[in-house]
């Protein structure tokens, strides 16, 4: 019942990340024409979510590791103090530890954030669970398009089982979006299927 709150740290340029952390109070630049919350505060009391936060600048770093450390925080501009009390969760691609090692990620906010870790392997990785999260996607899609999801053929399924799913799961779901779009209701089989694998994979 509580605020989740996400923030894409690539998606947002470098000099808008720290107001949109935080807030702005205005007057503080340009065209800060209000006073205006930012996500900590968006998200106080319940979650914030800190998507590819391996590429949050290392200038801003120290900031949120005050905000994790002491629940502390200010909007830009502002001398004034505010307390948050976020869950914060955080997403990343990279291996922190070798960004700590090569100078690019704070240690001590790499071991702030690294309390709980949950690693995701790929999907390349996943074994049968890939079956899973094509029956998982297939009904989602069925139902959105009212129609009766697709079925493999054995043949299909084996490739399937077998393909290494260069773009993730963003990839799987994709084929599973067209395949329910071209074959609805379908049994398919594996030239249908190899139609929608990447080219270069396939070969």
């Amino acid at each position: 019942g509580k605020p989740f709150v996400k923030i894409n740290c690539v998606a947002i340029p470098e000099g808008l990340l720290e107001s949109e952390f935080f807030g702005v109070e205005r007057g503080a630049f340009t065209g800060a024409d209000r006073t205006r919350a930012g996500r900590f505060e968006a998200a106080d009391s319940g979650t914030l979510f800190l998507d590819e936060i391996g590429e949050l600048p290392l200038d801003l770093q120290p900031k949120l590791l005050r905000v994790l450390e002491n629940g502390e925080y200010q909007r830009v501009g502002e001398t004034q103090s505010h307390t948050s009390r976020t869950r914060v969760i955080a997403a990343t691609n990279r291996d922190l530890r070798k960004e700590v090692r090569e100078g690019r990620f704070r240690a001590d906010l790499y071991h702030r954030l690294s309390v709980f870790t949950v690693n995701v392997p790929p999907v390349r990785e996943l074994g049968d669970d890939r079956l899973l999260l094509l029956e998982h996607f297939s009904g989602e899609f069925a139902r959105l398009f009212a129609t009766q999801p697709f079925s493999l053929a054995e043949e299909a399924r084996s490739r399937w089982l077998d393909y290494a799913f260069p773009g993730n799961v963003r990839e799987l779901r994709n084929i599973v979006i067209r395949l329910t779009t071209k074959h609805q209701a379908e049994r398919i089989g594996l030239g249908e299927l190899e139609d929608e694998l990447d080219e270069g994979e396939a070969e």
